[in-house]
C-alpha cells in the first residue's frame, strides 16, 4: 500500500524544485527527503527524478503521476475541512424524534433559524407519540428526543428546555376572548376540548376544575395539540392545551388566553448516554431552547396575541 507521507514529500519537491526546500517546507532533514524519494520509486516502480546539469528535474512519469497525487491531497485537504466544520458546527447531521405538537412549533422554528447559519447541516425530524420519542432515544436511532410531559425513564438523561404553562386557546371572535386570564368559572358554560384524562395534563385539568366546584364535560379530546386547535372553530369550543402550536401561522384566527389556576408544562429533551452528542447537536439544542424560550416570552405579554 502506498504510503501517503511518502507522496506528500515527492509532491513538496516538485512544487519547491530542490530536496533542501522540500524538507524545510516539511519540517524535515534533506537526507530524509532523499531516502523517501528513493523508498517512494521503489515502492512504484518509476524513476521520478533526474539530475541535469546539477538541477534535479522531474521525469516526464512524475509528471504523468502528479495530477493524480494533487486530487488525492484534495480530497486530503477536504477531509481535513469537513473535520475543521463538523468541529465547528458548522456541517454535520441532526436527527430528532419530537412530539407533533412541538415539532410543528419550536422545533420547526429553530431549524428555520439554525439553517441560517449553518446550511450545510442536514436534518431528519420525526414527529412521533411520546411513548415513541422515547423508545427511538433509548435505542440510539436519534440524536435527541423532545417531549412535553413528564415522562421518567431512568436509562436517559432528561434536560428541561423551558417552563412553559396550559392556555386556553379559542377563536379571536369568541366572547371570552376579551379577558386576558380565563379560569374555570369561565369555561363553565363553553364546550371544552383538551388531552384525555390518562395524560398528566387532562388529570391536572380535571383536578383544577374540581377544587373550584365547576362541573368538567370535555366536548372532545385528543393527544394531538394541532387536531384541538382545529377543532375550535367547528365546535364553537375553547381548546385548554400548550400554546406552542400559535408559533406557526396554521391557525391565524385564534388567539391564546391565560388559563387560572397555573398548570405547569415543561417540555424537555431526552438524550441516550449511549449515543455521544456531537458539537452540531449541542448548538442545536441552545437554538430550540431560544426558540421555545421566545414563544414563552409572547406568553407573557397577553396583549400581543389578538
Amino acid at each position: 500500500m502506498l504510503n501517503v507521507r511518502h507522496l506528500e514529500i515527492f509532491r513538496a519537491v516538485v512544487q519547491t524544485g530542490s530536496v533542501s526546500a522540500a524538507g524545510r517546507m516539511l519540517y524535515i532533514s534533506q537526507p530524509a527527503v532523499t531516502k523517501t524519494l528513493r523508498l517512494l520509486e521503489g515502492e512504484l516502480g518509476l524513476t521520478l527524478f533526474q539530475r541535469v546539469k546539477g538541477r534535479l528535474v522531474c521525469t516526464p512519469e512524475a509528471d504523468a503521476l502528479m495530477p493524480e497525487v494533487e486530487r488525492l491531497f484534495g480530497s486530503v485537504e477536504s477531509v481535513r475541512q469537513a473535520a475543521l466544520e463538523i468541529r465547528q458546527g458548522v456541517r454535520g447531521r441532526i436527527t430528532v424524534a419530537s412530539v407533533s405538537a412541538l415539532s410543528m412549533s419550536v422545533v420547526a422554528q429553530a431549524v428555520n433559524a439554525f439553517h441560517q447559519l449553518h446550511p450545510q447541516v442536514q436534518f431528519d425530524v420525526r414527529a412521533l407519540p411520546t411513548r415513541h420519542v422515547v423508545e427511538y432515544v433509548g435505542t440510539s436511532q436519534v440524536d435527541m428526543g423532545i417531549i412535553d410531559v413528564p415522562t421518567p425513564v431512568a436509562t436517559l438523561e432528561v434536560e428541561e428546555i423551558c417552563k412553559s404553562e396550559v392556555v386556553c386557546v379559542l377563536h379571536r371572535d369568541h366572547p371570552l376572548a376579551r379577558y386576558a386570564r380565563l379560569t374555570p368559572e369561565h369555561l363553565a358554560d363553553w364546550p371544552i376540548i383538551t388531552f384525555a384524562d390518562d395524560t398528566f395534563t387532562g388529570f391536572r385539568l380535571r383536578e383544577a376544575f374540581r377544587e373550584r366546584g365547576v362541573p368538567y364535560d370535555t366536548a372532545l379530546v385528543s393527544n394531538s395539540t394541532g387536531t384541538l386547535c382545529a377543532m375550535v372553530q367547528a365546535l364553537n369550543a375553547v381548546a385548554l392545551v400548550d400554546h406552542f402550536i400559535l408559533m406557526t401561522s396554521a391557525f391565524p384566527h385564534l388567539v391564546m388566553r391565560r388559563f387560572s389556576p397555573r398548570i405547569d408544562m415543561q417540555p424537555r429533551f431526552l438524550f441516550s448516554p449511549m449515543r455521544p452528542r456531537s458539537a452540531i447537536v449541542a448548538q442545536f439544542a441552545d437554538a430550540i431552547r431560544t426558540a421555545a424560550r421566545t414563544a414563552v416570552r409572547r406568553l407573557s405579554r397577553p396583549g400581543k396575541q389578538a
